[in-house]
């Protein structure tokens, strides 16, 4: 059923002024469109016809009840699009405020003071590869303490061996080792830096960036777009991220 109020470019609840109102606009302007145009002139009967009932209290009664019993037309395509656009907007908006958080979560970790573990047996030492290129092959060892899990690069590898009682200071929430200090090191006593391959050390600004990222993807008043491609590109670096904090 044709929906007179949308024709006549009125709401369903404009009085009886702002009817016509509405019909004297349309039908100036599609007059001077139907004398060149069939279309426009099958559009001003239908205008016509709009007002002939909208206008008349009692028949504007009775098209009101059938318009309120005619079911609702389906969605168009276009209209579908968008509101899966704006589902996903908010899927999208929800992770974005789930890796901020995360992000902030790392930077509280960074921020606190260490935590000092003054008295940790090394339990085992094994080689590992952290070659990038088959030309250029380097090894690196990975040791673990009752408490600690941190990596060696080879050059420095002689001062934590198996079964020596090491010092490490590592960051208070996820466990990252900063520093560790060997009293039977050759090189001494001295705190050092175990491996800078860390999202606290080489890969810093990669956290710094995710953060960026998903702090974009919640500001509210953005385009559904927006929202959906900040969380893809939050998706990609948050998987980085956690590769380098599991394998580092």
């Amino acid at each position: 059923m044709q929906n007179y109020y949308r024709l006549l470019g009125v709401a369903p609840t404009a009085t009886a002024q702002e009817i016509t109102q509405g019909y004297l606009q349309q039908r100036t302007r599609l007059k001077r469109l139907a004398a060149h145009d069939r279309a426009m002139k099958a559009r001003l009967a239908e205008v016509e016809t709009g007002y002939e009932i909208l206008g008349h209290a009692r028949r504007r009664v009775a098209y009101d009840l059938l318009l309120t019993q005619e079911p609702a037309a389906p969605p168009s395509d276009r209209q579908r699009d968008e509101m899966r656009l704006a589902r996903l907007a908010r899927l999208a908006r929800s992770f974005n405020v789930a890796v901020l958080a995360c992000c902030l979560l790392l930077g509280l970790d960074w921020g606190l003071p260490l935590r000092h573990l003054a008295h940790e047996t090394v339990r085992s030492r094994f080689p590992i590869s952290v070659s990038v290129s088959l030309s250029d092959p380097q090894i690196a060892y990975r040791v673990r303490t009752e408490h600690a899990v941190f990596r060696l690069p080879s050059a420095i590898s002689h001062r934590v061996r198996s079964g020596q009682t090491i010092e490490v200071w590592q960051t208070p929430l996820l466990g990252v080792v900063s520093k560790v200090s060997s009293a039977e090191s050759p090189d001494g006593p001295a705190p050092f830096q175990p491996y800078a391959g860390t999202i606290y050390g080489t890969f810093f600004l990669l956290p710094v960036l995710l953060g960026a990222v998903a702090g974009v993807g919640v500001w509210p008043g953005l385009r559904a777009e927006t929202y959906v491609n900040t969380a893809v590109v939050s998706g990609l670096l948050t998987v980085l991220t956690l590769v380098i904090l599991l394998c580092f």
